[in-house]
């Protein structure tokens, strides 16, 4: 097998939880207070884009998911983690993917269950000048010409890699419009026409975590560490049908 040219870091490899009996959307109140104060740069250009089209997203539509290995690529806003703590804040990119995780083995299914749905991400990360060149190429093209990096090494490797199966988390509704994946960390979805946004973060762990009650506070919204846009059907090689400007 060839080597991987690209390091891969998982964002959502832990145990998943029970469905949460709270589980509040974010309001249009918490989701400003996420916004980075303008700084006149393509990060804060960026962040602005995905936050503007999530508060005005509304639920995924089930149909996305007909084809059941759905796996879509975007531009991500995320901070680098080490040891736990955020580092610089980077644009790469990000891939999101559904499966139908049902097994087809009867006995297996008695306990199991015959239906189970998770989603998926990862972000591209790097270790080599030939990487970063590589990704910020096809950052680039999404962002400053409108399309869709096919030839960048980067976006092959976000496209093509398969995620194993015990990587794929439970989802499930909020109150209002999004979707969430809960794990360790937990993020919502919405859908925006040919976009899904998502923001990712982790939960405050002063909760009692017996009541696994799901909820956004000041420390999801001080500690996110993710921001994706991805972009359901590039067929036509548009990426966000617009040019940032910096």
């Amino acid at each position: 097998m060839r080597y991987i040219i690209f390091v891969l870091l998982f964002c959502s490899n832990w145990p998943i939880l029970s469905q949460s009996s709270i589980k509040i959307d974010i309001d249009d109140k918490s989701l400003d207070k996420l916004y980075i104060e303008s700084d006149s740069t393509l990060t804060t250009e960026f962040q602005r884009f995905a936050i503007d089209l999530f508060k005005k997203g509304g639920k995924l539509k089930d149909s996305i998911f007909m084809n059941k290995d759905f796996h879509t690529v975007g531009v991500c806003l995320i901070y680098k983690l080490k040891d736990e703590i955020k580092q610089d804040i980077e644009l790469t990119l990000y891939a999101l993917s559904y499966k139908d995780l049902g097994t087809k083995n009867f006995h297996k299914s008695i306990y199991f269950g015959k239906v189970r749905e998770g989603l998926s991400n990862f972000y591209v990360d790097h270790d080599t000048d030939e990487q970063i060149a590589a990704i910020d190429e096809a950052v680039t093209s999404y962002l400053k010409f409108d399309s869709i990096p096919r030839t960048s090494l980067a976006y092959q490797f976000a496209r093509t890699y398969t995620i194993d199966d015990e990587y794929y988390e439970a989802y499930f509704k909020t109150d209002k419009h999004s979707t969430v994946i809960i794990g360790s960390s937990y993020a919502y979805l919405r859908q925006n026409g040919n976009y899904i946004i998502q923001i990712e973060g982790f939960p405050d762990k002063a909760l009692d975590e017996d009541t696994e009650e799901l909820y956004v506070t000041d420390f999801f919204l001080n500690d996110w560490f993710a921001i994706s846009v991805f972009i359901i059907d590039d067929s036509d090689n548009k990426a966000y049908n617009t040019i940032f400007k910096y």
